[in-house]
């Protein structure tokens, strides 16, 4: 196998990256609009900037290796209630709706929020693994120009590694301020 065709194979992995990072752009744009945290909301406009730093830096070893950026997104992980959780709550719903005034909504919107940052914190771990992954491929990967990849995927994983011990540290002040309106909704 010819050298050239080793880097376009690094490519396509390198690749897969940039694709999260195209779609976690639009989701960190998303959750800087919705959430009610101004500390969240700070963090995540830091984070918008490293994310563009880190297609930055990928952009570079696609270039160095003959290749092109992909402007495809990736479908970032995501935590959803169980099929049985949505149904049942549907029909609870739909049977409020018929009984009771419209005043309430279907989900708290700090449900939502909450749920939205478990997303967060799912998503900052599959970016972890993924720049993991590509360092070890790229050390084992013949040919590949260590020296160049290693460190700009090494400082792409320190940044996620970064952000997900932020939402891990953030997580408490989160619940606590969430909770009390969940648990008094649902105590009516």
């Amino acid at each position: 196998m010819a050298q050239s065709d080793i880097d376009l194979k690094f490519v396509e992995f390198v690749n897969e990256a940039y694709a999260a990072e195209n779609a976690a752009i639009d989701r960190i744009n998303s959750r800087i609009e919705e959430t009610p945290f101004p500390e969240l909301r700070q963090r995540l406009e830091q984070h918008l900037q490293e994310t563009t730093s880190q297609q930055n830096r990928l952009s570079q070893i696609i270039f160095k290796l003959g290749g092109e950026p992909t402007d495809t997104k990736a479908h970032l992980p995501e935590l959803k209630p169980s099929m049985t959780t949505m149904l049942k709550r549907t029909v609870e719903d739909t049977v409020k709706s018929l009984t009771e005034d419209n005043n309430k909504t279907n989900t708290l919107p700090e449900e939502w929020e909450l749920l939205r940052i478990k997303q967060d914190i799912g998503i900052e771990s599959s970016e972890i693994i993924t720049y993991k992954t590509l360092i070890e491929v790229a050390q084992r990967t013949p040919g590949i120009d260590v020296d160049f990849i290693v460190p700009l995927l090494k400082h792409n994983l320190d940044e996620e590694v970064d952000m997900q011990n932020w939402c891990m540290n953030s997580l408490p002040m989160a619940v606590d301020k969430l909770l009390p309106t969940i648990i008094s909704a649902v105590s009516k």
